[in-house]
């Protein structure tokens, strides 16, 4: 009996290790997923969040601010969206207020369309976490609604250049709009018994309603929509009634010329005496050009592109703004072999060899010598120690993919390889956004604002028109009624905005401009983010060291040799 009794004991003492046991391989299960999931790449690396893989970033507005110095915090960023975790890492340091702040937005566009996930974005409240601000940045014109639904921002003075005015109304260089911002309820199953709360908001515009104030009820002056789900590229959403949006927040947008804005910034009166005022400069405030334009007058279509660009990212692929520069230098390097290449053809120079009874390349041949050098083209990155940068393990799939890639390079003319060179490759979108992940490609460098993709007005301004805008711009700094706590300027190349011709000189006479308005500016001491595309210099200034680098290892001589 004893012994049944210590029998049974130890039965019981198994089964509740074995049950401790399952316990635990579940939870590390889910660990494990949740580990995959939020914080590994494809490779196994920690992912990076909007502050990207270093501390560079994080690091350098609490070492200002550590170092007690007075002068304006200002921030160079590629894609508009990244200055949020700026603003709101200066509030949480206490360099500007936490709400009601002041936005002078200087910008081609207005930038004020309502994100596409607003479920995972903070309403009404100051961002809790690191993670609700990550989720604000979404896209390059949704900033700003993002940044206003928190209350961090409730005034908006939006100052839109002169090249821009066939899109404006005469009458209207100077308007003023009321807007209440809260939610409604939305019925969103099939029974339509349930309900869920959906963003709302309400306008007016100023001159209108003082006009009517005599003959009409002030609730009917008020224009208000509710967020259309099923359409988020939408302007507007379903008209509602005010009564049935339940007002949380406040805010006014004031949209002036650049011109009225040197005479009304002065007049500007913030609503709070602890507002803050942020500077926030976008250099398509300059001009706004598409480099699908001048392919497209090469005789390229855009679905050439395109495919080329699907076939670029089943090739390479990268996770940060560092790899995405070695990964532009090899493309760039295999661009300018089949330049090369095609310079000795027969379709080139076919017919002045042939009178000089010389022999030149078919373009069978060119192929040929292509394909048998496909496994040393790899082999050359290889050597540089960046094999993570190819996007299949699989060495025949590599092969496949590259190959493809070179056929159509070689399929393209002399003028729009060159074109295609200069361009190099990039990510669609910064490494920060929200929805890199999804939409993170390597691509040809042309950004997303093509003529066939987008509404928007071109302008490529001249060297005597970038000149007259920085003096205009001066006069509007000048003008601005309190010296801002936070200067934010944006390069909007990489989402093919900002010509990229001129990025430097423009970037070069804004921040001039400022250190000349503002003592306090030490343009030396700018910070330029870890993600702007091409680095501190830009694009138009990275390296092509390995074309001459590659050329060297295939030796071409060997292609020469096809003669003899």
């Amino acid at each position: 009996m004893m012994l049944l009794r210590k029998w049974q004991r130890y039965l019981r003492w198994c089964i509740a290790l074995a049950a401790l046991f399952v316990l635990w391989q579940v939870i590390h299960h889910f660990s494990q997923i949740n580990t995959l999931d939020l914080s590994l790449d494809r490779y196994g690396k920690k992912q990076p969040d909007h502050w990207g893989s270093t501390n560079e970033d994080i690091d350098w507005l609490p070492g200002l601010v550590k170092s007690r110095s007075q002068e304006i915090p200002i921030v160079v960023v590629e894609e508009h969206y990244e200055v949020l975790k700026y603003w709101f890492q200066a509030a949480d340091l206490g360099l500007i207020s936490k709400s009601r702040n002041v936005l002078i937005h200087v910008d081609g566009h207005v930038d004020g369309a309502v994100p596409y996930d607003t479920e995972n974005i903070p309403w009404f409240h100051y961002p809790n976490s690191r993670q609700e601000i990550y989720n604000m940045m979404q896209r390059n014109d949704m900033f700003i609604v993002a940044a206003v639904l928190t209350g961090f921002v409730d005034h908006v003075i939006w100052v839109w250049p002169q090249w821009d005015r066939q899109n404006h109304d005469s009458d209207w260089s100077h308007v003023i709009i009321d807007v209440q911002m809260g939610y409604t309820k939305v019925k969103v199953d099939t029974e339509m018994t349930g309900y869920k709360n959906d963003l709302c908001s309400c306008w007016k515009i100023r001159e209108l309603e003082e006009s009517n104030r005599e003959k009409t009820p002030q609730d009917s002056l008020w224009e208000c929509h509710r967020r259309n789900f099923s359409e988020v590229e939408a302007e507007k959403g379903p008209q509602i009634s005010k009564l049935d949006c339940m007002i949380h927040a406040t805010a006014v947008l004031e949209v002036m010329s650049e011109a009225v804005a040197t005479v009304e910034l002065p007049k500007i009166y913030p609503a709070s005496s602890s507002a803050g005022v942020i500077l926030d400069i976008d250099e398509d405030f300059y001009g706004c050009w598409s480099d699908m334009i001048p392919l497209q007058k090469s005789g390229m279509a855009e679905k050439s592109v395109e495919l080329l660009s699907d076939l670029i990212a089943d090739v390479l692929c990268a996770d940060t703004a560092r790899e995405e520069v070695v990964a532009d230098m090899f493309y760039t390097a295999l661009v300018n072999m089949v330049i090369n290449l095609k310079s000795e053809s027969c379709e080139v120079i076919g017919q002045q060899l042939r009178d000089q009874n010389k022999h030149c390349k078919t373009s069978l041949e060119v192929s040929n010598y292509i394909i048998e050098n496909i496994p040393t083209l790899l082999g050359y990155l290889k050597k540089e120690g960046h094999e993570i940068l190819l996007c299949h393990e699989e060495e025949k799939l590599q092969g496949l993919y590259l190959q493809s890639m070179m056929q159509l390079l070689l399929n393209f003319s002399m003028k729009e390889l060159r074109l295609l060179s200069d361009l190099g490759i990039c990510f669609k979108v910064s490494p920060s956004s929200r929805y890199f992940a999804q939409g993170g490609l390597l691509h040809v460098c042309m950004g997303e604002n093509t003529p066939a993709r987008t509404k928007v007005s071109f302008h490529l301004p001249s060297e005597v028109e970038i000149t007259t805008q920085t003096v205009s711009l001066r006069k509007i700094i000048t003008a601005v009624f309190k010296k801002p706590d936070l200067v934010t300027i944006c390069r909007s190349v990489r989402d093919g905005y900002t010509p990229k011709q001129f990025h430097q000189v423009i970037e070069s006479n804004i921040l001039t401009s400022i250190s000349h308005i503002y003592r306090s500016a030490h343009v030396e001491n700018a910070h330029y983010d870890t993600n702007l595309l091409g680095g501190r210099l830009g694009w138009a200034q990275r390296s092509r060291i390995w074309t001459e680098k590659l050329l060297k290892y295939v030796s071409l001589n060997r292609f020469n040799d096809l003669d003899e």
